[in-house]
């Protein structure tokens, strides 16, 4: 089975082999039980916003006061599902640790599978909309407090809806200090969410690139192709004090694991959300 990957902002590993003949019999007694990370313990709450993001994107803010206390780090995680269902949808969050309540979200619209419900449910709600989540999962990317001692640079790299835990790392201020350069592919530029913020993130220290891989008849006049291209033509500066946070589809993650390795970057400097 090859990786797993959420397009809704969340990048999850390889399943062990265990797991992955148990998964499609994994829900019982109405919990998901993913084969990682804890059972969930659902909340009832409702849709606080509802908004489009970008072609086919939602943002969407749900009020859940009590799960701020569990979210510590950017590329953290909550299982979403509409009342009643079986199983949860995993979502990063979109907004840093310190905006506190509401929680956001950057939502794709997926259709269901063996494993997940989908999201259609979801970007198909409207502002008081209930819906259940679960507790703050995941440990992010920054997955002890040292994680980045030592790095002098830090690349990331995102596409579409993964953009939405590499901003909630940017605005948590993990990255104060660093030398820090994100990519961010979409294929058109209509499929770009949060370009209202990149002035911001700039502002932050944090220099920008967007990257367009279907140009034609777009009017796009910044960088083409794909993420890892466009930085690999751009160099690193200082591959042995530089940290590489990724999140996307897995030929993205794979394009970026060979671009550490031809830059030598140290592939255990390499984080994902996972």
């Amino acid at each position: 089975m090859p990786t797993i990957v959420l397009a809704f902002g969340l990048v999850l590993p390889p399943l062990p082999q265990s797991t992955r003949s148990a998964l499609p019999h994994a829900v019982r007694a109405g919990r998901l039980v993913l084969g990682w990370g804890p059972d969930p313990i659902w909340s009832d709450l409702e849709i606080a916003t509802i908004d489009d993001a970008a072609e086919g994107l939602k943002a969407i803010t749900v009020a859940a006061p009590d799960a701020v206390e569990g979210y510590t780090t950017g590329g953290q995680y909550v299982l979403l599902r509409d009342p009643g269902a079986e199983k949860g949808a995993p979502i990063a969050i979109a907004s840093a640790p310190s905006a506190g309540s509401p929680l956001e979200f950057l939502v794709k619209e997926q259709p269901p599978s063996d494993w997940s419900p989908g999201t259609g449910w979801l970007t198909g709600a409207s502002a008081g909309s209930a819906l259940q989540m679960s507790q703050v999962m995941g440990s992010g990317f920054l997955k002890t407090a040292d994680a980045l001692e030592g790095m002098s640079d830090v690349l990331l790299f995102a596409v579409g809806s993964g953009i939405s835990p590499i901003r909630a790392t940017i605005e948590s201020g993990a990255l104060k200090g660093k030398k820090a350069h994100l990519y961010f592919g979409c294929r058109t530029p209509e499929l770009m969410s949060y370009q209202d913020k990149f002035d911001a993130w700039r502002e932050m220290g944090v220099d920008v690139t967007p990257v367009i891989s279907q140009p034609d008849g777009t009017g796009w006049e910044g960088a083409t192709g794909y993420v890892q291209d466009v930085a690999a033509g751009a160099g690193v500066d200082a591959p042995k004090s530089t940290a590489i946070l990724v999140c996307g589809t897995k030929g993205m993650f794979e394009g970026v694991k060979d671009f550490a390795a031809d830059n030598g970057v140290p592939e255990d400097k390499i984080l994902s959300n996972f």
